[in-house]
């Protein structure tokens, strides 16, 4: 890289590791639900790390908690990456709130 290395020097050259990417548009989060009495929450996991039983106690847990909720505990069959059509349009149709777990 034009200069000569001479004993002892090392040479190191360093990559980015997100690699290269175009810009992205920022996409808001979504408005927080500020009462969830009445409302339908999803669980929804993936078998990935346990996280299958956390959000399976979860949603047997809200309606302890929060009067009226409805808990409904689904199982995202396709990879994490993978998109879901059907599941992402019963949420639309069904939930007011989502609560979303892939294990680690």
């Amino acid at each position: 890289m034009g200069k000569e290395l001479s004993k002892g020097d090392h040479l190191f050259e360093v990559l980015n590791p997100s690699g290269l990417t175009g810009e992205e548009a920022l996409v808001p989060l979504a408005a927080r639900v500020p009462d969830l009495t009445g409302k339908v929450v999803y669980c929804v996991s993936q078998y990935v790390g346990g996280a299958d039983a956390f959000l399976k106690k979860i949603a047997d847990a809200l309606p302890h908690y929060v009067p009226q909720v409805k808990a409904v505990y689904r199982h995202k069959t396709t990879a994490y990456m993978t998109d879901d059509p059907e599941l992402w349009d019963e949420m639309l149709k069904e939930a007011d709130a989502v609560i979303y777990g892939c294990g680690a």
